[in-house]
C-alpha cells in the first residue's frame, strides 16, 4: 500500500513536472511569436513612414524614425534574449565596488577599477568571446567587432567626446539662463542645446571577451553603471529602469558603511515605483552588502549584525535577505590563492545564492525577466513622455492646427475682399448718385455751348467731377494693398509651425558664436523671413497712384468725343427733342466707366488678395512640411504609428492548463501506465 502511494506520488511528480516543462516551453513558444510580430510591426512602421518621406524636410520624423529603430533592437534583444545564456547585471552606485566584485566573481580583472564608469552604455562579460576580439553594439541594432585595444580606444574617444560637448554645453546654457524668463524656455533651451550640441554616442553595449571560470560557465556577467546622472540643469536622474528590463538576474550592491545614503534609496524607490506600474517585483535580485571587512574591522560581529538590522529597516520592504562580502578581500584571496580570505570575503555565499536562486531556476527567472522587460518596453513606449509618444501626440494636434489655420487663412481673405469689395461699392455708389443728381439738374447747358470742346469740358468738370473720384479711389486702394500686407505679415507669425514655441534659436545661435561646428539645420522655420514674398505687395508709390489715375482718365477722350459729337447739329430742336435722351446717355456713360475702373481696381485687388493669400498657405505648407513631410504624408504617418499602438496594446496570450492538458494526454496516459 505504501509502495503504491510512493508510486502514485512519484507519479504525480512527474506529471506536474511534465505540465511545468511543456508550460514553459509553449510561454515561450509564444513570447517568441509575441515579440517577433511586434518587432515585424515598428520594422514594418519604419518602412511605411520612410515612404512618404525625404532628407530634406520633416526634421522631426527622422529622429523618430531612430527612436523606433531603437525600440525595435531592444524587441529582438529580448526575442534573443529567450535562448541566450542566463545575464545576471551587477547594479549599484559607481564607488561601491561593483568592478571588484565583477574581478572576483569572474576570477579574473576584466572590469577598469578606477576608472569612473562610463554613462552611456552596459559591459557584458562573454566568456564565448574567444578570438581576443570585443563585439561593440550600436543603439539601432547593428555591430562591429574591434579588437581589445581598438575598443579600449574607440570608447575613450567617445567618453571624451560626450564629456567636451557635455561641458560645452552646461557653459552655454549657464549663458543663456538669465535671459530665459520662464520654465518652458528652460527646458526648450536645454532641449536645443541637447540636439544642437551635444555628442550622444550611438553605443549601447559592449561585449569584452574573459577566460571560462566557474561563474561565467552558466552566466554572462553585465556591468551597468550611469544609473544616477545629471541633466543639464543639474538635476539628479535616477534611470534603473533604463537597464532593468534587460535583466535576467540583478545583483544589487550597497555600500554596508553607507546603508542611508540617499541616492541609493533613491535608485530603488525609482525601480520599484517603475515596476509596480506594470506589475512587475524586484524577485529576481540578490541584494549585497559590500565593504563588510570595513564594517567588522570596526566593530566585529556585533557591527556587522547591526548593518543587516538597519538593511532590513531601511530597504526590507524591497529585499529579502542580504549577503554581506567584501570585494576587495575576494579579489586579493584570488590573487594571493587564500582559501581562508575568500571564506571570510563572504564571496562563496553570493555564489551559492546566485546558483540557488538564479541557475537552478534560470528558465523561469527567464522567461518572467523577459515578461517583466516586454511590459517595460511597452510601457515606456506608451508614456506621454516617450519621444515616440511624444511625436505622435504633437503631430496629432498640429495636423488638426493646420487645418484650422488654413481654414482660418481662407476665412479671413474671404472676409477682407468682401470687405474692400463693399467698401468700393459704397464709394462708387456714392459717386454715381451725386453724378445723376448733377447730371439731371445742369445737362441742358450742353445745348447752349458753342463748341464741342466747350461741352467736353462741362461733362468732364461739373457734370462728371471724376478729379473728386481719384483721390477717394487712390486712397481706398493704398488703404487695401496694406491691409492686405499686413494681414499676410501677420498671418505668417499665426500661422507656420515651428520646431520651438518659447525660444529664438536665432538670437540663441548668436550667443554661441564661440561654439565650433554648429549646425544651423533645426533653426526655427519662422525667424527666416526671407520666406515671405512681400516686394510684389508693397503699393505705397506713386505708380500705384498713376495706375488709378489712368483707369479713370485713360479712356474719358473718347468717351466724351462720342457723347458731345451731336450736340452742335440744330441746338434748338436737339434741346428740344433730345434732353432726355442726353441725360439718359450721359448717366448710362459715366456708368459703364466708372464700373469699368470699379472691375479694373477689384481685379488688381483680387490678384494681391490671392499672392498674399498664396503666401500664407505657402509658408503653412512648407513649415508643416519641414517638420512633419507633406500634409497627406503625415496621415499616413499618423494612420502609422495608430496602427503600431494597437500592436502594443494587444496582451501576450498565455498557455492555459487545458491547452497543456490535451496536447500531453498521450504522454500522460503514458507516464501513467508506466508507474502502475
Amino acid at each position: 500500500m505504501v509502495k503504491h502511494k510512493n508510486q502514485m506520488n512519484t507519479s504525480n511528480k512527474h506529471i506536474k513536472n511534465l505540465i511545468s516543462i511543456k508550460n514553459r516551453q509553449l510561454l515561450k513558444y509564444r513570447m517568441r511569436n509575441h515579440f517577433h510580430a511586434l518587432q515585424e510591426e515598428i520594422n514594418n512602421t519604419i518602412k511605411k513612414i520612410n515612404s512618404q518621406v525625404n532628407h530634406e524636410s520633416a526634421k522631426l520624423v527622422h529622429p523618430m524614425l531612430q527612436d523606433l529603430t531603437a525600440l525595435s533592437f531592444k524587441i529582438k534583444e529580448l526575442t534573443e534574449g529567450l535562448d541566450k545564456k542566463f545575464e545576471l547585471f551587477i547594479v549599484g552606485m559607481g564607488n561601491y565596488g561593483k568592478s571588484t566584485l565583477i574581478n572576483a566573481l569572474l576570477e579574473q580583472n576584466v572590469a577598469d577599477m578606477d576608472v569612473r564608469p562610463k554613462t552611456w552604455k552596459v559591459d557584458v562579460y562573454d566568456a564565448t568571446l574567444n578570438d581576443g576580439n570585443c563585439l561593440i553594439v550600436y543603439e539601432n541594432g547593428e555591430t562591429d567587432y574591434k579588437s581589445i585595444e581598438e575598443t579600449k580606444h574607440f570608447i575613450d574617444e567617445e567618453e571624451q567626446k560626450t564629456k567636451l560637448s557635455r561641458r560645452t554645453v552646461k557653459a552655454e546654457l549657464k549663458k543663456v539662463l538669465p535671459e530665459l524668463k520662464t520654465k518652458e524656455a528652460i527646458k526648450e533651451t536645454e532641449e536645443y542645446l541637447k540636439k544642437e550640441f551635444l555628442y550622444q554616442s550611438n553605443v549601447v553595449e559592449v561585449r569584452w571577451p574573459i577566460k571560462t571560470n566557474y561563474l561565467s560557465q552558466k552566466f554572462m556577467v553585465v556591468d551597468t553603471p550611469g544609473l544616477v546622472q545629471e541633466n543639464l540643469s543639474g538635476e539628479t536622474i535616477v534611470s534603473v529602469q533604463k537597464y532593468y528590463h534587460k535583466a535576467d538576474g540583478v545583483i544589487w550592491i550597497l555600500d554596508a558603511t553607507k546603508l542611508a545614503a540617499k541616492k541609493s534609496k533613491d535608485m530603488i524607490d525609482e525601480l520599484e515605483k517603475s515596476l509596480k506600474k506594470i506589475g512587475g517585483k524586484t524577485d529576481n535580485i540578490i541584494t549585497v552588502l559590500n565593504r563588510i571587512d570595513l564594517v567588522r574591522r570596526n566593530g566585529g560581529k556585533e557591527a556587522e549584525n547591526k548593518v543587516l538590522t538597519e538593511a532590513n529597516n531601511v530597504f526590507g520592504k524591497h529585499f529579502k535577505n542580504f549577503i554581506c562580502i567584501s570585494a576587495k578581500q575576494a579579489l586579493d584571496s584570488i590573487t594571493n590563492n587564500d582559501g581562508q580570505q575568500k571564506k571570510e570575503s563572504g564571496i562563496e555565499k553570493l555564489i551559492q545564492a546566485i546558483n540557488a536562486n538564479f541557475y537552478e531556476n534560470a528558465q523561469k527567472i527567464q522567461l518572467q525577466s523577459r515578461e517583466v522587460g516586454i511590459k517595460q518596453i511597452l510601457h515606456n513606449a506608451t508614456d506621454n513622455s516617450f519621444p515616440l509618444k511624444l511625436y505622435l501626440n504633437r503631430l496629432r494636434d498640429e495636423q488638426q492646427k493646420y487645418n484650422d489655420r488654413k481654414e482660418s487663412i481662407l476665412s479671413k481673405y474671404n472676409t477682407v475682399r468682401k470687405s474692400y469689395k463693399n467698401n468700393l461699392k459704397d464709394i462708387i455708389d456714392t459717386f454715381l448718385q451725386n453724378t445723376e443728381i448733377r447730371i439731371n439738374n445742369h445737362a441742358q447747358v450742353l445745348f447752349e455751348l458753342e463748341t464741342d470742346h466747350e461741352r467736353e469740358n462741362y461733362i468732364k468738370n461739373y457734370l462728371f467731377c471724376l478729379e473728386e473720384l481719384q483721390p477717394e479711389l487712390e486712397n481706398f486702394h493704398k488703404y487695401w494693398i496694406n491691409e492686405i500686407e499686413s494681414l499676410m505679415k501677420q498671418l505668417v507669425y499665426e500661422v507656420v509651425f515651428t520646431e520651438y514655441q518659447y525660444i529664438d534659436t536665432d538670437s540663441l545661435n548668436k550667443m554661441f558664436e564661440d561654439i565650433d561646428k554648429v549646425s544651423q539645420s533645426n533653426l526655427s522655420y519662422k525667424l527666416n523671413s526671407t520666406t515671405l514674398e512681400t516686394d510684389d505687395l508693397s503699393f505705397v508709390s506713386g505708380a500705384g497712384f498713376a495706375a488709378i489715375g489712368g483707369l479713370i482718365f485713360g479712356p474719358i477722350g473718347l468717351l466724351l468725343a462720342g457723347l458731345t459729337s451731336a450736340l452742335g447739329i440744330n441746338k434748338g430742336i436737339a434741346k428740344l427733342f433730345k434732353s432726355g435722351g442726353l441725360k439718359r446717355d450721359l448717366n448710362k456713360a459715366i456708368n459703364t466707366h466708372v464700373k469699368d475702373v470699379k472691375n479694373s481696381i477689384l481685379e488688381d485687388l483680387d490678384l494681391k488678395k490671392e499672392k498674399a493669400k498664396d503666401n500664407v498657405l505657402k509658408d503653412l505648407n512648407n513649415s508643416f512640411i519641414n517638420l512633419h513631410g507633406s500634409f497627406e504624408s503625415s496621415i499616413e504617418i499618423e494612420k502609422s504609428l495608430s496602427n503600431l499602438y494597437e500592436a502594443f496594446e494587444k496582451p501576450l496570450v498565455y498557455p492555459d492548463i487545458k491547452t497543456i492538458l490535451v496536447n500531453d494526454k498521450q504522454k500522460i496516459g503514458k507516464l501513467r501506465c508506466k508507474n502502475g
